[in-house]
């Protein structure tokens, strides 16, 4: 959370503390603080050490970090779509081992470029936020909500999905 935290502040991002979160919608009390704490409800739902929910962690981790592209780094976002991509769209089976072999390609890529993958309006960014998430009380239903959330955020950012569809056929060439 100090990350976000600090992020926000080195970047003049001010982050609301009251209400709806700002940037995907959530209904929440709290603002953005309070959209990121209800995140780890998946945790009290599925375990992460187990090789099974890897997947799960994977496409939360992404759909979280795009709801939210503001607070991360430039080149944030073109991970994370890059890899939602991957994995829904190519059926890659994703590891540890290759987010850092997806970095890799995306360091190739921005060497020349200046682009930032600018997120949908606020609030437009899938329908599903961390507000439905806390209301999930089985592993399987996890799985099944956080699927579809990743599908919802990786939809909501049509405009970028092509210039994905290239890093992501870079890094299949270039690995697989």
């Amino acid at each position: 959370m100090q990350d976000l935290l600090d992020y926000a502040l080195k970047n003049g991002i001010i982050l609301q503390e009251k209400g709806n979160c700002q940037f995907c919608g959530a209904e929440v009390t709290g603002g953005v603080i309070e959209c990121h704490n209800q995140v780890h409800h998946l945790a009290d739902m599925v375990d992460f050490n187990n090789p099974a929910y890897y997947v799960t962690r994977f496409l939360s981790v992404d759909a979280m970090a795009l709801q939210h592209g503001e607070l991360h780094g430039p080149w944030n976002n073109h991970i994370h779509l890059t890899r939602l991509h991957l994995i829904l769209k190519k059926k890659v089976t994703w590891t540890y081992a290759k987010t850092p072999l997806l970095s890799n390609i995306i360091n190739q890529y921005k060497k020349n470029k200046t682009e930032v993958l600018t997120p949908p309006p606020l609030t437009q960014r899938g329908n599903l936020t961390t507000s439905d998430l806390i209301k999930i009380t089985s592993p399987a239903e996890c799985v099944a909500f956080v699927r579809q959330w990743a599908q919802e955020v990786y939809t909501s950012f049509n405009q970028h999905q092509a210039l994905v569809a290239t890093i992501a056929d870079e890094f299949l060439v270039t690995y697989y």
